[in-house]
């Protein structure tokens, strides 16, 4: 585009298409699938990053290390917190769902 925009009929088009893709359960299963799984790794590598850190902090007793340690730390509760509790929740609904006649 050349900086034009849409015409109306491309704007209705494109309306339609958002509005059919907002009502795709498939899709929208997918997606947060994905978010899931990246969240998921994300947290996975700042463990494994947390865990070195405390290895090497505990092993040299450096003070850089120490703080990297702390900051890695607190990145991974903040990034996995989220994560547990989102799995409590779920595990909890079934649970109540299961239990009922």
């Amino acid at each position: 585009m050349d900086g034009a925009g849409l015409s109306d009929r491309e704007r209705r088009a494109l309306s339609a298409i958002e509005d059919h893709l907002k009502h795709d359960r498939s899709l929208d299963r997918l997606m947060r699938f994905t978010r899931l799984r990246h969240r998921v790794m994300a947290a996975s590598v700042l463990g494994a990053l947390t865990v070195a850190l405390l290895v090497a902090a505990s092993v040299t007793v450096s003070l850089p290390l120490i703080w990297g340690f702390a900051a890695a730390w607190t990145l991974t509760v903040v990034t996995a917190l989220p994560l547990v509790g989102d799995w409590a929740r779920r595990r909890w609904q079934r649970r109540e769902q299961v239990s009922r006649p």
